[in-house]
C-alpha cells in the first residue's frame, strides 16, 4: 500500500537529458534516435545534451525569488483538503520536490494541475510576457511504501531548504507527517517516470 508519493519536476531547459549531474531520461544519438532507454539512472552524455539543446525553443528558465514565492502560494492552494496533504516541499530556482500523501485521483492529472496552475501564475507576471514554457514536459514520481521511506524523503527535501538557510518547513501549508502506525518493513521505493521530456 502506498504511504506517500515524492513528486519532482524541473524548469524548462535547466536539467536536460544527458546532464552531468545524472538523469533518468533516454540517451539520444545525433540523429535523434534513442540509443539508451530512460526510466533508470543514466550517465552524463554530451551527445544527448547537444541534441536536446538544439531543439529548445526558448532560453532555460531559472525562477527568481519572486517567482518562487508565486509557485509556493499557488501550490499552497492545491494541497489543502480535499487534496492530499503536503508533508515536505522545496522550490528551487530550477526544480521542485513535493512529498504528498496517498491520493485517489490519477497522479498524472494531479501533477498536471500543479504544474499548469503554477505555470499560469508565473506566466502572468509582466517579466514573462514573451515566455511560453516554465516547466519541462513530464515529471518524476516515486511511490513510497512504508513509513521509513516517507521519513527518508522528508529529511531529504527538508535538507534542500536548510542548506539554503531556510527553515526545514518554509511554507505554512506543509502538514506535519503523522505516521499511520503501520509496521515499517523495508525502505523500498519504486521509481517510475511520467512521460520523459525530449527538451
Amino acid at each position: 500500500m502506498t504511504q506517500g508519493i515524492h513528486l519532482i519536476w524541473t524548469t524548462y531547459g535547466t536539467w536536460l537529458p544527458g546532464d552531468r549531474r545524472g538523469h533518468w531520461s533516454p540517451l539520444f544519438d545525433l540523429y535523434g534516435s534513442i540509443r539508451e532507454q530512460g526510466g533508470k539512472l543514466n550517465i552524463p552524455d554530451s551527445e544527448t545534451v547537444a541534441r536536446v539543446s538544439s531543439q529548445m525553443t526558448e532560453p532555460p528558465k531559472w525562477l527568481t525569488p519572486e517567482e518562487i514565492a508565486v509557485v509556493a502560494d499557488e501550490l499552497g492552494k492545491l494541497v489543502t483538503p480535499p487534496n492530499p496533504p503536503a508533508w515536505a516541499a522545496t522550490i528551487e530556482a530550477n526544480h521542485v520536490h513535493l512529498l504528498v500523501g496517498p491520493m485517489t485521483e490519477n497522479i498524472s492529472r494531479y501533477t498536471g494541475r500543479l504544474k499548469g496552475r503554477t505555470s499560469s501564475e508565473i506566466g502572468a507576471l509582466p517579466t514573462n510576457s514573451d515566455r511560453e514554457r516554465v516547466w519541462t514536459s513530464g515529471y518524476w514520481k516515486v511511490f513510497l511504501f512504508d513509513e521509513i521511506a516517507v521519513q527518508a524523503v522528508k529529511r531529504y527535501i527538508d535538507a534542500h531548504n536548510t542548506r539554503r538557510g531556510l527553515p526545514a518547513k518554509p511554507y505554512p501549508w506543509i502538514t506535519p507527517y503523522l505516521a499511520a502506525g503501520l509496521p515499517a518493513v523495508s525502505n523500498r521505493q519504486q521509481r517510475t517516470a511520467g512521460k520523459p521530456a525530449a527538451k
